[in-house]
């Protein structure tokens, strides 16, 4: 009898216990985090299975769930609760970090302190699974596209497969001072570098694998503007964008410079730059005249000058009249991106003659090409024209006929952007810095507005629909890996 009653009893304690302490599914959340985010933010009419599309598309029942993102890209970054919108909106004190409005779980009483706590320091630890598995931390020969921001000192790291923001990670030596310019990767993927575009003497290296910072390599004092790097990714060639501007070869293993060209201070404010590796031959371009730099590097010691106008006249002018500030080279041919007369130029580099001249909407901004389709895209930031009254558009030349076959838009005033030919893709970053383009999703921590990066479909030359992501103030310049 004293056993049926000791029976009846835990039976009773462990409804009581049930009814007080419902089961929760944590869907793969470390047990904290899980209790937070399962009754409060995975519910019904919220961020479940079921409520997911009429909540900006963000799903958060599972720990996977949660990194699919939402419609303006992840929720959560590893490591960096300051641009993880899922701090911003469940934040109520601004002290502790950024904070803004609807506060989440809406219509709902908000987080307390120690809960937002506990959400914020888990993503600061790197937001990991119940099993302490960190997303996107198992593959260090990741394909990722690399997004540099001007205003924030800082690179969005993308996982090229999902098209999702992984990592922010920070660069320059001087926050918010160094107003970093350009990014690009190494051909073989192991390293990217940043140039600055505020006076400074260095140029920064980062492991692609980890996205550590390895070193800064000290070029010399200079304006660091635009760079390319060779074919086995061992020199990079820099221009300092001054009055007596210069050119720096670099070693990039060795970490030292090796030469440093001034040609007795008449290179005047070369900016845009390519290499010609089979001519051994370097073209730059300058933010005023009617030519290019052209600089024989065959005997790298000795190297050999030259300017080459591109108006068609044989008279070198140093005043604004066609401003050839970015270019590329492929094959014997180089395309050379205009911003006075808004049009793209194409150099035999074998005769140094234009041989077409090809209008644009509106000033190109950045070029880059894809070999696989040999096609050009180019971004004409302010075009107010071809999609009134939006502003903006990227150009497609084809390479085989040197015409114009396409105006797309990507966003609003798109900046930066890098070809990926092994996925097929064209990666812009759209400054969106206007206060006529559209509303950003939320704001951030580093002031201003938000950009946006977009995909464009070569093959189809469409926008890839659904992988808009909105980043931090004023993207540039994209590297892809």
């Amino acid at each position: 009898m004293a056993h049926r009653i000791i029976k009846y009893c835990l039976l009773a304690c462990l409804v009581v216990a049930c009814r007080h302490q419902p089961y929760v599914a944590l869907g793969g959340y470390p047990p904290d985090v899980g209790r937070i985010i399962a009754p409060k933010c995975a519910t019904s009419g919220c961020h479940n299975n079921q409520s997911a599309a009429g909540a900006s598309g963000l799903n958060l029942t599972t720990w996977n769930d949660m990194f699919a993102g939402a419609r303006s890209g992840a929720v959560t970054i590893p490591y960096r609760p300051d641009f993880s919108t899922l701090c911003f909106y469940t934040n109520i004190d601004t002290a502790l970090g950024v904070a803004l409005i609807p506060t989440m779980p809406e219509g709902q009483p908000p987080l307390s302190k120690q809960e937002y706590i506990t959400l914020r320091d888990w993503i600061a630890a790197g937001a990991p699974n119940d099993k302490g598995e960190v997303k996107f931390a198992d593959n260090p020969n990741r394909k990722k596209i690399y997004v540099l921001h001007r205003m924030c000192d800082v690179v969005t790291v993308f996982d090229a497969a999902t098209l999702l923001q992984m990592r922010y990670i920070d660069v320059g030596v001087k926050p918010l001072q160094d107003y970093p310019y350009c990014l690009k990767v190494s051909p073989d993927g192991r390293y990217w570098y940043v140039s600055f575009f505020a006076q400074s003497n260095i140029i920064q290296q980062y492991d692609a694998s980890n996205d550590k910072h390895v070193t800064d390599i000290i070029l010399g004092d200079g304006v660091w503007t635009s760079f390319t790097i060779s074919k086995d990714a061992r020199y990079g060639y820099f221009v300092d964008n001054s009055s007596q501007g210069k050119i720096v070869c670099a070693d990039l293993l060795d970490k030292k410079v090796l030469h440093t060209y001034t040609f007795n201070n008449i290179l005047q404010y070369p900016y845009g730059i390519t290499y010609n590796e089979a001519m051994q031959r370097l073209y730059i371009g300058t933010t005023s005249g009617n030519y290019v730099y052209s600089i024989d590097i065959t005997n790298p010691a000795q190297p050999q000058m030259q300017h080459i106008p591109i108006d068609g006249s044989s008279t070198i002018r140093r005043h604004t009249s066609v401003e050839p500030l970015q270019m590329i080279t492929n094959g014997n041919y180089c395309y050379i991106a205009c911003q006075h007369t808004q049009d793209l130029r194409v150099l035999d580099m074998q005769t140094n003659t234009i041989t077409k001249t090809i209008p644009l909407p509106a000033a190109p901004t950045t070029i880059d090409y894809s070999a696989k389709h040999q096609k050009l895209f180019i971004s004409c930031t302010e075009d107010e024209k071809s999609f009134s009254p939006l502003r903006g558009s990227i150009c497609v030349i084809d390479m085989n006929s040197n015409t114009l076959q396409k105006t797309i838009y990507s966003g609003y005033q798109p900046y930066g952007l890098a070809v990926d030919d092994a996925m097929g893709i064209v990666a812009v970053a759209n400054a969106n810095l206007n206060s006529a383009g559209p509303a950003p999703h939320h704001t951030g921590n580093c002031g201003g507005r938000n950009g946006n990066v977009s995909f464009i479909d070569i093959n189809t030359l469409t926008l890839i629909n659904g992988k808009k992501s909105e980043v931090a103030v004023f993207p540039i310049s994209v590297g892809v890996r």
